[in-house]
């Protein structure tokens, strides 16, 4: 069965939001994962701690086959809740996870059944609901670079490798 174009369509968002995500892990180094707003909430680290778990914990859920083999980056015990020693591992566990439940949709969707207990009206919603969990917390990320005095420069170039990836 071929894929429908609006999954065809849904899954080109999902990979525009890998290239977003890729844009702002490229502009970031490991001492400013641990940069927070000093009130309580997360800091950069674990708002993308959050971000990358987000598609072990939903595929465990819905489709374990899919999220046994994607590596559990998450450390509890260390300030970013990372348990990553470069941003390029964390790039890396993006893209495995990003795979994993591209696969599992398309997977469900092919098969033409549903994830049971989550988006039971249709697994193409786990990738939308990734989409917007991950914007908040690029939102969030957003905020505390500019707080951590970030310079004008820095963000506008990160706003212009980030926007136009939805534009094109």
């Amino acid at each position: 069965m071929a894929l429908p174009e609006e999954i065809r369509l849904v899954i080109d968002a999902f990979d525009r939001n890998a290239e977003v995500n890729r844009a702002v892990l490229a502009t970031l180094d490991m001492p400013v994962l641990e940069y927070g707003d000093g009130m309580g909430g997360y800091c950069i680290g674990q708002h993308l701690a959050d971000i990358v778990s987000f598609r072990r914990e939903k595929l465990e859920a819905v489709s374990p086959e899919h999220g046994e083999p994607v590596q559990d980056v998450i450390d509890g015990a260390s300030p970013t809740w990372l348990a990553v020693g470069s941003i390029d591992e964390l790039q890396a566990a993006f893209d495995a996870g990003d795979a994993a439940l591209r696969d599992a949709v398309v997977a469900a969707t092919v098969e033409g059944r549903r994830f049971e207990g989550l988006y039971e009206s249709h697994p193409a919603h786990l990738i939308v609901h990734c989409i917007v969990h991950d914007a908040h917390h690029r939102g969030q990320i957003m905020a505390l670079l500019r707080q951590s005095g970030r310079s004008d420069e820095e963000r506008e170039r990160l706003e212009d490798a980030t926007w136009p990836v939805w534009r094109a």
